[in-house]
């Protein structure tokens, strides 16, 4: 069964250019996954009550164009099931046209609250599967970066926890994004991301992102934490060089 929200780009989730943020498509990702958990029997509240809570581990998306300021648009979720530890959430963001614009697809995982310990998902009576995926596979491992560059570390902010007081796995995103000066960003527009969640953040880390060019579309990159050099994610991104309009000379 599908779960479906009825959305519209609002100007405080805009970039710059006037489309909805990478950012904001995943926290509008994160709020109907939350949202549909509920409504399947498997959300926060259940799940605290038992000392447990799910965390993203894996995430693919895929992003054909993102919706401008003020558009509508539908994000429809669906549970693809479990395999024992992972559960499997895949996503579509769909325009008035009933044209998919951009789709993605997650791998959760339940941890006990005390012990950190997976729980095997097939503990859970009833867990929901629908077949449709949206790329026939699930997100995969992606490689460190690999880079000499010295890094910049800066402290974790207030408003980068979250509610399990860990780092909040959109701000990951936001991170690597703000990595990139404005020049890039006129020029490139990100259209697939591939990240792995692999440590917790905490509030009195520092963090610093470290990049690894493979070519001019395809980066690999980490968020490093400083105290013991580990990488907190991995993320795969892939930009494309946008069509930059040359303004023409009058004739004298």
């Amino acid at each position: 069964m599908k779960h479906i929200n009825k959305l519209s780009t609002k100007s405080y989730f805009i970039d710059r250019t006037g489309k909805l943020s990478a950012s904001f498509m995943f926290y509008q990702m994160q709020d109907i996954a939350w949202e549909h958990a509920n409504v399947l029997g498997f959300g926060f509240d259940k799940l605290r009550k038992e000392q447990q809570f799910w965390v993203l581990s894996r995430l693919l998306v895929k992003i054909n164009r993102r919706p401008r300021w003020a558009e509508n648009f539908t994000l429809e979720t669906w549970s693809r099931g479990t395999d024992g530890f992972y559960g499997y959430r895949d996503f579509n963001f769909v325009d008035d046209n009933n044209t998919i614009i951009a789709q993605a697809t997650s791998s959760w995982l339940v941890l006990d609250t005390a012990t950190k310990r997976i729980i095997r998902l097939s503990e859970f009576t009833d867990f929901p599967k629908y077949e449709e995926s949206v790329f026939g596979e699930n997100a995969g491992k992606v490689k460190a970066p690999q880079s000499e560059a010295e890094l910049q570390f800066t402290p974790v902010l207030y408003n980068e926890i979250d509610i399990n007081q860990h780092f909040n796995t959109g701000r990951y995103i936001e991170r690597i994004i703000d990595s990139y000066d404005f020049e890039f960003h006129a020029r490139n527009e990100l259209v697939e991301y591939e990240i792995n969640f692999l440590k917790e953040g905490m509030p009195n880390d520092k963090l610093a992102v470290k990049k690894q060019f493979i070519d001019t579309t395809n980066h690999l990159c980490s968020v490093v934490r400083e105290t013991d050099a580990v990488e907190l994610i991995r993320a795969r991104l892939v930009w494309n060089g946008k069509k930059i309009q040359k303004n023409k000379k009058s004739k004298s």
